[in-house]
């Protein structure tokens, strides 16, 4: 049987964890909860007191799925293709169960190896000039014909706020932690973001200074986030979508666990 999940708050992914544990599938299935503003639905289909899958649907129509071996998988596709118009991220043996043929994959990699130092990071928190300015990308999405071109430099702290607001917890709770490499009080090179769940850490952002690009910045980034989690013993994930950039985590010391295949169904 699938149910709604009711009243989504942030313990919801949480308090789920247990049901599975050591899966790198569920785990990207997990995080992708965590910022619960966003989800436009989330599902667990149930065999008697068991939980056997979770289904998380968000924004533009993305639904993660992760199942455990007993879980009902006709039912589970002919929910998903309920749906309507959906990207699926799920793991290979999952699509093959629901009848889908994935066109393209994203890798999820786990950290294997021990790091080298690299140049020290440094924890943002809420008393550090907002860094907006390397995140050029979500400058333009939250600012498109919002100011002239000119203009945006009187707007970089507001925008900045508002892009990690877009995550409800920011920089401000226990799930997520942001470091960077700064040069001065207030010059920042770069920037990596992660969120924490259980003895798992997913890092989801990474942004370097165009002009500091290819000097090994983020990967210092990275690697101080990485270096803080290890430990503790936790686990670090990351997802990429190319072989080059997948390459780039190899030599920090990231390693493929498993794809997640995408499939867009329309009906």
């Amino acid at each position: 049987m699938i149910k709604l999940i009711e009243n989504l708050s942030k313990n919801t992914a949480e308090d789920l964890t247990a049901f599975f544990p050591d899966d790198t599938a569920a785990a990207f299935t997990l995080f992708s909860l965590l910022d619960f503003t966003s989800v436009d639905g989330a599902w667990l289909q149930t065999q008697g007191e068991d939980i056997t899958a979770l289904v998380v649907e968000k924004e533009s129509s993305k639904v993660y799925v992760c199942a455990c071996d007993t879980a009902d998988f006709y039912e589970l596709s002919d929910f998903i293709t309920r749906l309507g118009g959906v990207v699926v991220h799920c793991c290979s043996d999952i699509t093959e169960r629901l009848g889908i043929t994935a066109f393209s994959k994203i890798s999820v990699m786990a950290l294997k190896k021990e790091l080298t130092r690299g140049r020290e990071s440094v924890e943002i928190n809420d008393g550090l000039r907002p860094v907006f300015d390397l995140l050029m990308q979500s400058k333009t999405e939250i600012l498109t014909n919002a100011v002239e071109k000119k203009d945006l430099k009187k707007y970089t702290d507001r925008a900045y706020k508002e892009w990690l607001s877009r995550t409800t917890r920011g920089i401000f709770s226990g799930y997520t932690s942001v470091r960077a490499i700064k040069v001065g009080e207030n010059s920042i090179l770069s920037v990596a973001i992660a969120d924490r769940l259980g003895k798992s850490i997913f890092i989801r952002d990474v942004a370097t200074d165009s002009e500091f690009r290819r000097m090994g910045y983020a990967s210092d980034c990275i690697s101080g986030l990485c270096r803080d989690f290890k430990r503790d013993g936790e686990r670090v994930l990351l997802a990429c979508n190319d072989l080059k950039t997948e390459k780039l985590y190899n030599k920090i010391g990231f390693e493929r666990e498993i794809y997640m295949d995408l499939e867009i169904i329309e009906l």
